[in-house]
C-alpha cells in the first residue's frame, strides 16, 4: 500500500545519515479479515530519471481479481532519492482505489527547504516551508528503521505529505515472534504511530508496525485502517541488498 506514516520535528535526527538498501525487494500480502484481498510490492534501486543518477523506491499495490470487482486497487508511488545527501527530492503518485484516482507529484527543493504538491488530476498546486531532513511518507519508511528504541521509548518526526509539513510519533512496544511466509518466526518489535493532526491520513491510517528485531530491521506486517475497515500487509517474501546477498544467513527473515 502507498501510505503507512508521517511525522514532526525532532532536531537530532534532522541530519540522520540514512543509508537505502540498494536491491531489497520485499513482497506481501494484503489481508481483510480472513480474506486475501491481493498484493504490495516494495522495491529499492539505482535509476536514472531526468538525466540523473538517483535511487528509487517503488511502492506497488494492487488488489486480486475477487476484490476487484468490488473494490479495485492499483496504486504505485516512486520516490526518488538524491544519492549524497541521502534525502528524497521527488514523490510520485499514481492510485487507483475504488472509484478513487490520484496522479500528483511532490517535489523537495532542499537547497531553500521548499516542497511542492501538483495535482493533476485536480489540477492544482501549492508549496510550503520544510525543516532541515524531512522526509516524505516514502523513504521515511526506510529511514525510520535505521533508528534504535527502547521498550515505550517514542520519536517525533517531520514529514511532507502532499499539501503540508506534518508530524507523527512513533512509540516502540513489545516484541513477539511474527510467522513470516514459509521461513518460521521471526522477533519482531511492534510500533505505535501517532499523528500530530487528526487530517494526516485521508484513506489509510497504521494502527500497528512491526519490524524484525535483527540488525536488518525488516517491516515485517502492518495492520492499516482503511475507507472499508483494516487490513493487515504481513510479509510473504524477502529479498535482500545487493550487499548482502552473498551472505547466506539473509537470505530469508
Amino acid at each position: 500500500m502507498k501510505y503507512f506514516f508521517y511525522l514532526l520535528l525532532l532536531p537530532s535526527l534532522l541530519f540522520a545519515d540514512y543509508h537505502y538498501p540498494i536491491g531489497e525487494r520485499a513482497t506481501y500480502t494484503i489481508k481483510w479479515g480472513l480474506l486475501t484481498c491481493g498484493t504490495s510490492t516494495i522495491s529499492c534501486d539505482e535509476v536514472e530519471a531526468e538525466g540523473q543518477h538517483l535511487i528509487r523506491i517503488r511502492v506497488h499495490a494492487k488488489s486480486n481479481w475477487l476484490v476487484s470487482t468490488l473494490y479495485p486497487v492499483d496504486d504505485t508511488v516512486d520516490c526518488f532519492i538524491d544519492p549524497e545527501t541521502q534525502l528524497s527530492v521527488r514523490l510520485e503518485k499514481h492510485t487507483r482505489e475504488g472509484g478513487f484516482i490520484c496522479k500528483d507529484v511532490l517535489t523537495i527543493n532542499r537547497q531553500n527547504n521548499i516542497a511542492q504538491w501538483d495535482s493533476q488530476n485536480l489540477n492544482i498546486s501549492t508549496n510550503y516551508p520544510i525543516t532541515a531532513g524531512t522526509c516524505d511518507a516514502v523513504s521515511f519508511l526506510y529511514a525510520f528503521r535505521q533508528y534504535a528504541f527502547e521498550e515505550n521509548q517514542s520519536r517525533d518526526f517531520p514529514l511532507a505529505v502532499d499539501t503540508a509539513l506534518h508530524g507523527i510519533t512513533i512509540t516502540a512496544k513489545n516484541t513477539d515472534e511474527k510467522k513470516i511466509g514459509d521461513t518460521g518466526k521471526v522477533l519482531c518489535r511492534k510500533f505505535i504511530a501517532t499523528p500530530k493532526r487528526d487530517d494526516l491520513f485521508v484513506r489509510k491510517i497504521p494502527k500497528e508496525i512491526w519490524i524484525t528485531e535483527d540488525d536488518r530491521k525488516i517491516l515485517a506486517k502492518m495492520v492499516v485502517k482503511v475507507p472499508v475497515g483494516s487490513v493487515r500487509i504481513v510479509l510473504k517474501n524477502y529479498v535482500p541488498p545487493a550487499t548482502l546477498a552473498l551472505d547466506p544467513e539473509t537470505q530469508s527473515p
